[in-house]
This record gives C-alpha cells, sequence and structure tokens, in this order.
C-alpha cells in the first residue's frame, strides 16, 4: 500500500531525518518516487527481496517494517531476516504485528531492540487478551508483555502507554481526536523510526516520538478542524516547531 509507506516516509521526514533509505515492492515505487525526491528508493521484486533488503538491514541506523505490508510477497521471511539480522532498533506496525499472532516466539530470535506500536486490537491479538481485560488493565498488561518478550510495547490510544522491559513507563498527554484517523499510526512509526536513528538511548527516542506525534496534532488543530485534519500538514507544522526554536 503506497500511501501507507508515504505516511511512513513523511513521519520521518517530519522529524528532520538528514538521510533515508526507503524499501518497496516494485508495485509502488513510481508513486512514491514521484512524490518523494529525496529519499534513496530500494525498490524490490518477488525474486529480489532478498538481495536488495538483506545489505541495507546492515547498513542502516533504525528499521521500521510493517506498514501497509498486508498484500507484500515473502513478509513473513522478511520480517525474520529483519528480527535475526538487525543490529539496530527496529519498529514493527500493523502487518508487522498481525505476523506475531500466536508467533510470538520469533521476537526471542531478535538480537536488537524491538518496538512494537499495537493499537488495543492489535494488542489483544498478538497478547492473547480481550480486549476489556487490555483496556481495563493497560499498564499492567503492557508491562506485563514488555517484560516476557523483552520489548518495548507503544500501546496506541487516548494517553498512549510506552512500557519497556526493564518497568520504564511512559504516558503521553499530548494528542487529540484528529489522530483517530486511517493513517495516523503509519506516520508515527516513520516518526519513531527517523528519532531512533538520531537519539542514542532507545526507550527516550520512542517517547519523544510518541509526544511530538500528539503535539503536532494539538497544534495543527489550532487553525485547523479535528474533522479534516490532514496528516500531510505534519512537514508545515513541524517547520514552523523548528524555526521558533531556531533550528
Amino acid at each position: 500500500m503506497a500511501g501507507a509507506a508515504g505516511l511512513n516516509i513523511l513521519g520521518a521526514e517530519t522529524v528532520g531525518i538528514p538521510y533515508l533509505h526507503a524499501a518497496m515492492p516494485e508495485e509502488i515505487y513510481a508513486p512514491l518516487a514521484s512524490r518523494f525526491l529525496t529519499p534513496v528508493m530500494h525498490p524490490f521484486g518477488h525474486e529480489s527481496w532478498y538481495e536488495v533488503l538483506e545489505p541495507l538491514i546492515h547498513q542502516a541506523t533504525a528499521i521500521g517494517f510493517g506498514s501497509g505490508a498486508v498484500y507484500m510477497d515473502h513478509k513473513s521471511q522478511i520480517l525474520d531476516l529483519i528480527l535475526q539480522n538487525s543490529k539496530v532498533p527496529v519498529v514493527l506496525d500493523a502487518e508487522a504485528l498481525r505476523l506475531l499472532q500466536h508467533n510470538t516466539y520469533i521476537l526471542r530470535f531478535a538480537s536488537a531492540p524491538v518496538i512494537l506500536t499495537p493499537h488495543i486490537g492489535e494488542f489483544s491479538a498478538i497478547s492473547n487478551l480481550p480486549e476489556d481485560a487490555i483496556r481495563d488493565n493497560r499498564l499492567r498488561t503492557a508491562l506485563g508483555f514488555a517484560s516476557d518478550y523483552k520489548v518495548i510495547v507503544v500501546l496506541k490510544g487516548p494517553n498512549t502507554i510506552v512500557a519497556s522491559p526493564s518497568g520504564e513507563v511512559y504516558i503521553n498527554q499530548t494528542g487529540n481526536q484528529a489522530l483517530a484517523q486511517a493513517g495516523s499510526g503509519d506516520v508515527l512509526t516513520g516518526m519513531m523510526t527517523a528519532m531512533l536513528a538520531m537519539t542514542r538511548d532507545v526507550f527516550t527516542a520512542v517517547c519523544m516520538a510518541v509526544w511530538l506525534h500528539g503535539y503536532l496534532a494539538e497544534l495543527g488543530t489550532e487553525n485547523h478542524s479535528m474533522q479534516n485534519f490532514r496528516l500531510e500538514a505534519y512537514l508545515e507544522l513541524m517547520d514552523e516547531l523548528f524555526r521558533k526554536h531556531g533550528f
């Protein structure tokens, strides 16, 4: 899905990432390359996916995977390749989370920090807990899963919770209903991956991305409606914030 991948790129560009690699199936290369001029694009096909992706995994400073990958060929093999070979933080979103259903044991093969970004429904599927039980105990269930699987859990929703394997917790206070739309999580994945590439401490980088994702929505709805808030406005909003603080 080109739209989801495009929102990943937009999120990464929002936080000012200076150098961005974007790998995608050949089928969506053209629309992405025509929309985004600065990322280094790496299209891959049914036969070439391994030879394209394997060296990129070893070159990366952070990796995001899963947004819009519903129909991607070899997605399970790609997830395994990333988890088994990455030495840098890996953000898993959307389809990557669905691949973990009844398959969470593969997280134990990761030798680098893994960040999961589920909403309640996705977290229910990978944790085998009822949604109501999660809603009633969001902090406890997020901390328990993070500890059991040695991952950082970003449980999205109002007051998004970030829970680390060591018991660190951040409860976000930014954001509004403008973020309750398709694509919002794809932007967050891009922002988080880019922040991880630029910030040494993994937990801090994840919390910064979650906070900023919500804060920009608050800024944007000062002059625009929540109903028609455009995620594409993130670049302009962040540019104004950079200029305000002298960056």
